[in-house]
């Protein structure tokens, strides 16, 4: 009978990590588009959160509404940053409208 030795992995399941930012500011957005900071209190298995001292803000985190003690469903969302601050969104790319061409006739009411 041969004896085989395992080696331990310390690695940390995403759930623990998270439970590891308790007391820290996280930002938070649903799959609705709807976004809030505010501290991790609470997160179970289903990745239900509540959060503490909640805002929901904007996508240039401008404060829509201070809400404090809040819960949100896991199922509703879709993603979790626990470094707000390095956040940034982009503007998306608005489609450019064709331009008239001077020197071109364009069509008028009387034709």
């Amino acid at each position: 009978m041969t004896q085989t030795t395992k080696t331990q992995s310390r690695t940390m399941l995403p759930i623990d990590y998270l439970r590891s930012y308790s007391g820290k500011n996280v930002f938070i957005k649903l799959k609705d588009g709807s976004e809030y900071l505010g501290k991790l209190k609470i997160i179970d298995p289903s990745m239900n959160i509540v959060l503490s001292e909640a805002k929901e803000v904007t996508d240039t985190n401008k404060v829509l509404a201070i809400l404090g003690d809040i819960f949100i469903r896991g199922s509703n969302l879709l993603f979790i940053s626990i470094e707000p601050d390095k956040v940034t969104f982009f503007e998306p790319e608005q489609p450019k409208q064709p331009e008239t061409l001077q020197g071109q006739n364009a069509p008028t009411d009387d034709e």
